[in-house]
């Protein structure tokens, strides 16, 4: 099972003690409890004094990770949504309403699915770059240039891979479109979006996305599972299935993204995300 205890560090769940038990005193002894016990820590990620100290006071986002953050505000966008009928659709400034925040909240249950987007977004706050050499022809070799949030620049950096390395390419070029319509819906504003993002447009960003869910999941298969311990095959086995109800859900899974975005993060939003 994909816990949530193991996308957390010591640092995260000892904020928890302080913030949420500031009389106990075996914090160490609780943080142990806490890496055991998932309902425990569910519930705790859950308080609500817990998500007002860390969206109201700016500096208490510099004693957790930004795991914890947005792992956090996804909690609390399930309850959120859980009080409402309808979810916003936000499309380059128009918005609409939609009756189906029940559909949201029950694709939100899945705890995989909650600590796959935090995981997601917090692969956002920072963007990288690489360059690989490519033989053009015998003897002649040139370095291209990649980028991580270029869906284009991945596709190109996936064709001189073998079928078992495409993996994270495919999982990340789906990540890009499931981001760029949940937080960034209208991309034009953004300077540092690359082009061929917003030339795709809503539909084709969609279909995208569903694609490259679909495709990674696949891909994930011809992993050699043989070197991954019992753990890390369990954990690949999660994210195969998450990956392929994100495929099945996209739209579904934007809607908890821009409710984050719309009521958490806009006053911040440009000095958290692609650094």
């Amino acid at each position: 099972m994909n816990k949530t205890s193991w996308m957390l560090n010591d640092g995260d769940l000892l904020f928890l003690v302080r913030v949420l038990m500031p009389g106990y005193e075996q914090r160490q002894r609780m943080v142990r409890i806490l890496r055991e016990d998932e309902d425990i820590l569910e519930g705790m990620l859950a308080d609500e004094k817990l998500f007002r100290i860390l969206t109201d006071d700016p500096e208490s986002l510099l004693r957790v990770s930004p795991q914890l953050f947005f792992t956090v505000l996804l909690n609390h966008v399930k309850m959120e949504i859980t009080d409402r009928s309808y979810t916003v659709e936000n499309d380059f400034g128009s918005h609409a309403l939609v009756f189906d925040s029940a559909m949201v909240v029950e694709f939100l249950e899945d705890r995989r699915i909650r600590n796959y987007l935090a995981d997601m977004l917090v692969s956002f706050v920072r963007i990288n770059s690489f360059t690989i050499p490519i033989r053009v022809r015998k003897g002649i070799w040139r370095k291209y240039y990649f980028s991580d949030f270029d869906i284009d620049n991945l596709i190109r950096y996936s064709e001189v891979l073998s079928e078992e390395q495409r993996f994270p390419s495919y999982k990340r070029i789906a990540d890009i479109c499931l981001f760029t319509r949940g937080i960034y819906p209208d991309q034009t504003q953004v300077k540092r979006i690359p082009a061929s993002i917003p030339d795709k447009g809503k539909h084709e960003l969609e279909n995208c996305g569903r694609y490259f869910y679909r495709a990674a999941a696949e891909y994930a298969e011809l992993m050699e599972h043989e070197s991954l311990t019992q753990v890390e095959q369990h954990r690949l086995q999660d994210i195969i299935q998450v990956l392929l109800q994100l495929s099945e859900h996209f739209v579904v899974a934007v809607k908890p993204l821009s409710f984050l975005a719309n009521h958490y993060l806009e006053p911040f939003k440009e000095e958290l995300f692609l650094q």
